[in-house]
């Protein structure tokens, strides 16, 4: 399970809205100063997300929470976003070259295009049916810190 900390910035019922900071790894790095990946992560900061998630611990707003996503997950989301695009235009070249031994090279380039975007409408097609699948969808573990708040008593 790869975890995350967040902050829990508003409740609709069952729903928590957990806010997420977006990292890199290059802040750990001992030689983030001159490499060009650490420079570029320095030069537009760190993003961050609010996610709707399951309120299973019963959070409250101001609450920071463990979040967590199972690693298989991320790997097998990684390889689809990343392989199939490829295979696909790769595949369809091929299939092309095949099938028309006389093509030219400019229309055998377009189609090779032509499959990669039709791959990424396929891995877009494939993400939109998985989201609607709540087992795909981050957790939250557990309450890490709960904001309480003080009241001053004056005492004379």
């Amino acid at each position: 399970m790869i975890k995350e900390y967040g902050l829990v910035v508003e409740i609709k019922s069952d729903q928590a809205f957990v806010q997420t900071v977006s990292k890199t790894s290059c802040s750990s790095c001992q030689v983030n100063s001159s490499c060009g990946t650490g420079l570029i992560s320095k030069a537009f900061g760190e993003k961050s997300f609010i996610t709707p998630m399951f309120n299973s611990v019963n959070s409250e707003v101001g609450d920071e929470v463990e979040v967590g996503i199972p690693e298989n997950l991320v790997v097998k989301f990684s390889l689809l976003v990343y392989l199939l695009p490829l295979s696909c235009m790769i595949l369809v070249t091929l299939i092309a070259q095949f099938l028309l031994p006389n093509i030219q090279e400019t229309f055998l380039i377009l189609t090779a295009f032509i499959s990669l975007i039709l791959g990424f409408f396929v891995v877009k097609f494939l993400e939109q049916k998985a989201s609607k699948n709540s087992m795909l969808e981050p957790v939250l573990l557990r309450i890490v810190k709960r904001y309480i708040p003080l009241k001053q008593i004056d005492t004379l």
